[in-house]
């Protein structure tokens, strides 16, 4: 009767410890973002010396340029909402994919690529930023300890599929989630990568961030 109740107890504890792990144990879980007129979405721009900047352009254009022969350079900052994704999450994968515009509204208005070096430098944002209130003079500054550089291209139209996942990780692990910032390596004029905004037209073409973790 003792070996029979000692045996009954075994198993009821296996099971409890089966049970438990079951629980705490979860497989991959991929969150895709793309959201339509991302507020957190900001063309960063200067046209001869004067703020050029704007929050609803339907392209990301970095590009360096001049309209009506006034020198005007773009940059970008791009913030998607991680907030759904647990603090303490491993994330293992992340990818940001950028569209080329196939008809493009800036540079030569014909190629979404343009220039002998047309090289992207993709940095993590380093503090907070305000959509509402952001101009030229007060863009934040990127990280330059994890940023990435994105080969120039001879390609008019090409679009990319950048892994992020050093810099996605320490946005969600850490809680300071202020998104990314884009330039051209080379900021000389005649230079231009031109990419679909989440304000085009054409929901495929959005700006889309895929993660996958585990927790």
């Amino acid at each position: 009767m003792i070996r029979k109740f000692f045996i009954l107890s075994l198993i009821a504890i296996c099971l409890f410890a089966f049970s438990s792990c079951q629980k705490t144990s979860h497989g991959p879980v991929t969150v895709t973002l793309d959201p339509t007129n991302n507020p957190s979405e900001f063309d960063v721009n200067v046209l001869g010396g004067q703020d050029w900047s704007n929050g609803t352009s339907i392209e990301i254009p970095l590009a360096a340029w001049t309209i009506g022969g006034t020198p005007v350079t773009m940059r970008q900052l791009l913030k998607f909402d991680l907030s759904k994704i647990p603090a303490s999450a491993n994330i293992v994968k992340a990818n940001l994919y950028l569209y080329s515009d196939t008809i493009p509204k800036n540079g030569d208005l014909v190629h979404a690529n343009y220039g002998t070096n047309n090289a992207i430098i993709l940095q993590q944002i380093g503090s907070t930023w305000d959509p509402q209130s952001m101009n030229w003079t007060s863009q934040p500054e990127g990280l330059t300890d994890n940023q990435i550089i994105i080969p120039s291209t001879d390609q008019p139209f090409l679009n990319l599929n950048i892994n992020v996942q050093p810099m996605v990780a320490q946005m969600v692990n850490t809680g300071q989630n202020y998104g990314f910032k884009m330039q051209l390596q080379d900021e000389s004029i005649y230079t231009s990568r031109i990419f679909c905004s989440s304000y085009y037209a054409d929901a495929s073409r959005h700006p889309k961030l895929v993660i996958t973790y585990t927790h």
